[in-house]
């Protein structure tokens, strides 16, 4: 197999160059123009995501070929998703200003609002290896934490203005790692 090196904005990424064949299967969404985004798989193979623009979170269900969906309160402009070990489902609520905990047996949507009025966007949520999350404020140039257990969210100001920290990962240390979408490298 040849293997192919590209330089991109900085990263160094490794292509095959000759790769087995893949199949791609496609599920339409039932739900028009709403923005379906960020896919998540937990433990039992669903397929969860946001609906961006109407304001919902869903699963496929790809054995079956069946769309669930739960409502989120209006306004909520989810960014992602992300599904814990006990199946709740965690919301970056980027238009209200929330991080939301879905419980899909009941559908209920617990909120917890940002503690800074600057942090109006919370945008990428994932978790640390301890099961606390890690998420990112692009508008509001911030990287938060959050803590499941107690509900507390810590805001840690980017020193670089308009950053507008976007994607986010945490290494197996714990340590977040987010990329600066808004400065001048980019």
């Amino acid at each position: 197999m040849r293997v192919a090196s590209y330089l991109f904005g900085g990263l160094l990424v490794m292509a095959a160059a000759l790769w087995p064949p893949v199949e791609i299967t496609e599920w339409e969404v039932p739900w028009p123009d709403t923005r379906p985004r960020d896919p998540y798989v937990d433990r039992d193979g669903r397929v969860w995501f946001v609906g961006q623009r109407g304001d919902y979170a869903a699963y496929l269900d790809p054995a079956t070929g069946e769309f669930t969906r739960f409502d989120l309160p209006e306004g909520t402009g989810p960014h992602n998703l992300i599904v814990d070990e006990s199946g709740f489902v965690w919301i970056a609520g980027n238009r209200d200003a929330y991080i939301g905990r879905l419980d899909p047996r009941t559908g209920e949507v617990k909120r917890y609002p940002m503690p800074d009025p600057a942090a109006r966007d919370p945008h990428t949520l994932v978790f640390a290896p301890d099961g606390t999350i890690w998420f990112t404020v692009q508008g509001g140039n911030f990287v938060g934490h959050f803590n499941p257990a107690d509900g507390s969210i810590r805001l840690l100001q980017v020193p670089t203005p308009r950053a507008r920290p976007y994607g986010i990962v945490v290494d197996p240390s714990g340590r977040p790692w987010a990329t600066a979408f808004g400065t001048t490298n980019c």
